[in-house]
């Protein structure tokens, strides 16, 4: 902290300040003063008493003072050598007291130190406000990769510019991409992970975390770039629960609640609730109107006590009434939507289909637009 360098400055002063009051016969040695100053500062810091910053910061202001007192003493004395031998015992006090620095000298130093130590406070500091950290970024591309060695933000920029020159390097940028991830590069993960992508295919994550990447570089903005590699992810494994939810979240930035709303709808009903994105996309379902159903505990306890036979015959005892039910209102979209999503629950996917099929074709227009988007996600 700011206020404990100051402080010590001060103390500093007052120390200096104490030292020139005794005898002015007495001549006083200040290489030997700041050389046990540093040697307080070092007992300070091991005991805990101040940090390591603070520690260094007013060693340096008293190895810089050391430094003028070294010059000073060796002007001293090519002075006293070019002088001749003094003639007599008064000459030789009057040699020794001059040789070094009288207390008004002192007095007067460190009362300046104090003044610029309390004026530069009054002007910066503030003992209850602790120092600005600096940004995480920042700290992280300046941490050394090893003792000695370069740091991290210049590791990152010498792997790019070695990847720039050999492209089919994949170990290099296996290690780009996990060394940027470190210091939240986002433009070099997202290279890096393009190539792994372009030389795996059928690797989804590598997609993900490029887009990803892209995002964050946005500040959770899908972006044009983006939406290209989300569409060559969806264009791999379009059924991959990490695609469904971004091009749900897509739609939902351009406006488009309705088809947001049926992509997500469709991953939760394929989705286990233990599914580690669920509760994620629930909040998202939630915050577009959609509410899972309530079940009583009577009536989860009825459904668990039922063998695999009867729950199929339940179940499907429900969708007939369901279907029944829109033969006689086939206006009903949320019927069509609940009838869908009930299928593709039950592992019929072509049902579900038909059934969105129908309900467009009793529903033209905009009262279709929901049923479309669900449908568009499914094939």
């Amino acid at each position: 902290m700011i206020w404990l360098i100051f402080a010590l400055l001060i103390a500093l002063g007052l120390l200096v300040l104490f030292s020139g009051r005794g005898s002015a016969d007495t001549a006083v040695d200040p290489v030997a003063h700041y050389n046990a100053q540093l040697a307080e500062i070092d007992a300070d810091e091991a005991r805990g008493m101040i940090d390591a910053e603070s520690a260094q910061a007013a060693r340096l202001e008293v190895q810089r003072r050391l430094l003028r007192a070294n010059a000073d003493v060796d002007d001293v004395s090519n002075d006293s050598n070019a002088d001749s031998a003094p003639e007599s015992a008064a000459e030789s006090e009057t040699t020794v007291k001059n040789s070094g620095f009288a207390p008004t000298t002192y007095a007067g130093a460190a009362l300046a130190l104090i003044a610029f130590a309390g004026g530069l406070y009054s002007f910066l500091g503030s003992p209850g406000t602790p120092a600005a950290p600096p940004p995480p970024r920042q700290t992280a591309e300046s941490q050394l990769l090893e003792v000695g060695g370069i740091t991290m933000g210049q590791a990152v920029e010498k792997i790019s510019d070695h990847l720039a020159e050999n492209p089919g390097d994949m170990q290099g940028w296996q290690y780009l991409a996990s060394l940027a991830r470190e210091v939240d590069d986002y433009p070099a993960i997202a290279s890096a992970n393009s190539a792994l992508a372009d030389s795996n295919p059928t690797e989804p994550n590598y997609r993900i975390e490029e887009f990803e990447a892209y995002m964050a570089h946005a500040g959770g903005q899908i972006t044009p770039a983006a939406k290209l590699v989300l569409a060559a992810l969806l264009d791999t494994a379009p059924d991959h629960p990490a695609g469904q939810y971004y091009l749900g979240l897509a739609h939902l930035q351009t406006g488009n609640e309705t088809a947001a709303r049926a992509v997500w709808t469709a991953l939760a009903d394929r989705s286990t609730a233990d599914a580690p994105w669920m509760p994620t996309l629930t909040r998202q379902l939630q915050g577009l109107g959609v509410r899972p159903p309530e079940l009583s505990d009577e009536d989860i306890a009825v459904v668990n006590d039922m063998s695999d036979s009867e729950r199929e015959a339940f179940l499907n005892s429900m969708l007939a009434r369901l279907e029944s039910k829109l033969d006689s209102d086939p206006t009903d979209t949320n019927g069509w939507l609940m009838l869908a999503r009930s299928k593709l629950t039950m592992g019929d996917k072509k049902g579900a289909i038909d059934a969105l099929k129908s309900g467009i074709s009793a529903n033209p227009g905009d009262k279709s637009v929901e049923l479309q988007a669900f449908l568009d996600n499914l094939e």
